[in-house]
């Protein structure tokens, strides 16, 4: 595949290390270039085109050690009804990715009942026991759900944390989600949930755009949600007043499904935050997801279909943010 060449090209791009004694002056170690993969939304394939979401499950596993994959998360919407059905689905390709690299996973509107409050079958398929039992096990909100999580691990000597957060988290759920990045000042952090950036490269904003913006957490308050918080809300109160989160990664908003905006927390700290979600695409997308290669000094962000063999190269797909570890 295409990919297998422009995987060992972004790794190759790091440059060789210096040979010789160090010096004061001398060149730090070229930082080892790793992958990040982030699976939008895929309703569409676990309730009608199964083949497609085993597509990107198998592809993943397959070239994870060529791109040096150290993170995989999934921004919600696993499914679209939240039956057995699709989640037995969801499971056979998450199946493929156990022991290829740590998992995070956050339920989308769709991952729950809608006639109940935040009943969801993501627990059941996701299971709190088994997370608790992998070796990058943080915490959870509630103990017997995974809903809310985080999870920590070492990429190139340094401390990361990824924290899923659930559709429009609660009031709560942001309390812990601050105490939990409080109490990892040094770590790098990836805050994955559903609902956060909008196709207008700006945050979702109840109090200031309301509907305007479609499909704000806000406009499905009711009996499965009777309280949310959207994008600003999660970033008054969880990130801006905090300097460790480099990346927010969301999805939810269908037509265009891409947008992006890097803005500085209170410390100066820029926070990269994107949107992808390509469920109104052919057959729920044809399959593209996103891989993020981090570098020492960028993170280069491609969008790339298993299904199709095919990249996406317009600039709202492939494009390079700065970034230091």
């Amino acid at each position: 595949m295409r990919v297998a060449t422009i995987g060992l090209a972004l790794l190759a791009a790091c440059g060789d290390n210096l040979d010789g004694p160090p010096a004061v002056d001398a060149a730090p170690v070229a930082y080892q270039p790793w992958t990040l993969v982030v699976l939008p939304d895929t309703q569409g394939y676990t309730f009608l085109y199964p083949d497609i979401w085993y597509s990107q499950t198998r592809w993943v596993a397959a070239h994870a050690a060529e791109l040096n994959v150290k993170l995989i998360v999934h921004v919600g919407d696993v499914t679209e009804w939240n039956t057995p059905g699709e989640w037995d689905s969801a499971r056979r390709g998450l199946d493929d990715l156990d022991g290829v690299a740590p998992l995070a996973i956050v339920p989308g509107n769709h991952d729950y009942d809608v006639s109940r409050p935040r009943a969801s079958r993501l627990g059941t398929y996701w299971s709190a026991d088994a997370l608790r039992a992998t070796p990058t096990f943080g915490g959870l909100f509630e103990p017997d759900r995974t809903d809310n999580s985080y999870q920590v691990l070492e990429i190139d000597g340094e401390p990361w944390l990824v924290l899923g957060l659930e559709w429009g988290p609660r009031d709560a759920v942001l309390d812990w989600a601050g105490a939990t990045l409080d109490a990892h000042p040094d770590h790098h952090v990836i805050v994955v949930t559903h609902a956060y950036t909008y196709l207008d490269n700006r945050r979702y904003d109840w109090a200031t755009h309301g509907a305007a913006q479609l499909y704000n957490p806000h406009s499905y308050v009711g009996t499965a949600w009777p309280e949310v918080n959207d994008g600003e809300e999660i970033w008054q109160a969880l990130i801006a007043p905090r300097a460790n989160v480099d990346l927010v990664v969301s999805g939810h908003v269908p037509d265009e499904g891409v947008g992006r905006l890097s803005s500085e927390a209170a410390s100066g700290q820029v926070v990269h935050q994107l949107l992808a979600d390509f469920q109104s695409g052919p057959m729920g997308g044809n399959g593209y997801l996103r891989l993020m290669t981090f570098h020492g000094d960028r993170i280069e962000v491609r969008t790339y279909s298993p299904w199709l063999d095919a990249f996406e190269a317009s600039p709202e797909h492939e494009f390079v943010l700065p970034w230091s570890p």
